[in-house]
């Protein structure tokens, strides 16, 4: 009994917290089959009840739905069609599906139903971790990319602008540069290999395949509206926040974004 009264104190608050519990829905079932019959669920003893679902709600007249939830919020089974009718809601995009299973939950739930959809990643928390403690790292690694940028630029407007590309003197100094980007390059695949390995010694990342985004990265970022390392996470937030994609990126942006770019127009 000492194990049994915790569960049922966190089953109450559950039930105080929300206008809807359901419980047994049989995922992802219920988010694709109509036909699933709603039972009604006594907390006291965990019977169960039938109900004619959207045939009842519509029959108790323009309130219905709150009629219906009088008689007991806790149910079992059903489909999104319930779920909707006792929300009142009309589009689906006034719900925010939470879960943690990508294609089985929040795929279906966005695409088949239009809900908008939050993908809960427990890993993320630790990514997040990772990457603040090796900021430092990180910073130099761009750097490093970046005079290897230059480097190359140089050595490029050396060929184009002068009147003997095939000078001793050029030569010399493209000579000097390609000995400087092998020296940069050893050193970047040293911090890279270090960087990568701070998160995983094999995998690295999560989000991430060297300077690219991951195959994960790319599903979380197509099948979720939003996503986040744990659902509590969304308490941080007013009801009335509204989340805004960002704007993606092409090589020609990050350059005129960049204010120390030396490319012009």
């Amino acid at each position: 009994m000492v194990l049994v009264l915790p569960i049922l104190n966190i089953f109450a608050q559950c039930i105080n917290a929300t206008k809807v519990c359901i419980v047994g829905s049989c995922k992802p079932a219920y988010l694709v089959d109509p036909y699933l019959n709603l039972f009604r669920v006594k907390p006291e003893d965990g019977s169960l009840l039938n109900t004619d679902g959207l045939f009842e709600i519509e029959a108790l007249g323009p309130d219905g739905a709150n009629k219906f939830l009088e008689q007991g919020k806790t149910f079992q089974g059903g489909n999104w069609n319930h779920l909707q009718a006792m929300l009142e809601i009309d589009a689906g995009e006034e719900i925010l599906y939470v879960g943690d299973h990508l294609y089985a939950d929040v795929l279906r739930s966005k695409r088949t139903l239009g809900w908008r959809s939050a993908f809960i990643v427990p890993e993320l928390s630790d990514e997040m971790r990772v990457f603040s403690e090796n900021v430092p790292l990180r910073k130099k690694i761009t750097e490093l990319r970046k005079l290897r940028d230059e480097l190359s630029i140089y050595g490029d407007m050396l060929r184009r602008t002068s009147a003997d590309p095939d000078s001793e003197e050029i030569k010399a100094k493209l000579q000097q540069i390609d000995e400087d980007d092998a020296v940069i390059k050893d050193t970047l695949a040293q911090m890279a290999g270090q960087y990568h390995a701070a998160f995983h010694p094999v995998w690295g990342q999560m989000f991430n395949a060297g300077y690219q985004d991951s195959r994960f990265a790319f599903f979380v970022q197509n099948y979720a509206c939003l996503y986040t390392s744990k659902a509590t996470n969304l308490g941080l937030s007013s009801i009335n926040r509204s989340f805004r994609t960002g704007g993606e990126m092409l090589p020609h942006d990050r350059l005129l974004a960049d204010a120390d770019s030396e490319f012009s127009s």
